[in-house]
């Protein structure tokens, strides 16, 4: 795929045929309702399951996805389960951090460049309030680093924070994700941290960012190493 920037998109918009840019009458749609504001389509999710929203496959564009998507000023809500590599997932993560609609994000189980390269795509979504991810098991530690990146940059006041069943955490994980918490402190209602794999040293570190988080109600730890 040539080298796409957002400029790029934004200039082909009113030729573009959806059709050919996407494998299936129902991805076309789904395009289409973004492209046009369809308030009714505040959730999405995207991926090669077959039960998704919009479905991938290789002759879908997922440069102009990203585009559409960051465009979008009615999608409230979006599960990522695939994330291209190369030229089309840097397009498509371009496009996510144009948004300025969404409030949640999911993502699953990523490869270590689909997962660093939503993190930094989140850097710019001050509007998020809830991130949700799920269990991956190909995030190495510099990966995990830019979440921690993307919490200590304060952008995001997240309110919510599921990382449940990621056992790669660990004390090494938690000592950098502190260092975020203490960020979102006080905007943090839910942490949701059971099955990571944290012991006694990560659960000390662990207390120590909680003193900024004056609004949480609720914090879910079972299943650790402590």
């Amino acid at each position: 795929m040539e080298h796409r920037d957002y400029n790029y998109y934004e200039a082909h918009e009113a030729i573009i045929d959806l059709g050919d840019i996407t494998s299936s009458a129902k991805n076309a749609n789904t395009l289409l309702r973004l492209r046009d504001g369809d308030d009714k389509l505040c959730h999405l999710s995207l991926g090669r399951g077959g039960w998704d929203d919009f479905n991938v496959d290789e002759d879908d564009d997922m440069g102009w996805l990203g585009y559409f998507i960051g465009k979008s000023v009615c999608l409230q809500r979006l599960a990522i389960n695939y994330f291209p590599d190369g030229e089309e997932g840097h397009a498509f993560a371009e496009g996510i951090a144009h948004n300025q609609s969404l409030r949640n994000i999911d993502i699953n189980n990523l490869s270590n460049y689909g997962f660093t390269s939503v993190m930094r795509a989140l850097r710019s979504l001050s509007q998020l309030e809830g991130l949700t991810i799920w269990p991956h098991e190909n995030v190495d530690p510099d990966g995990w680093s830019e979440l921690g990146t993307l919490l200590e940059s304060g952008v995001c006041k997240l309110e919510h924070l599921h990382l449940s069943g990621n056992t790669y955490i660990g004390n090494a994980g938690m000592g950098v994700l502190s260092n975020g918490l203490r960020n979102v402190g006080s905007s943090l209602i839910g942490l949701f941290l059971n099955h990571n794999s944290i012991g006694n040293e990560g659960l000390s570190t662990l207390g120590e960012a909680l003193q900024t988080c004056t609004s949480l109600e609720t914090l879910v730890i079972s299943y650790n190493d402590f």
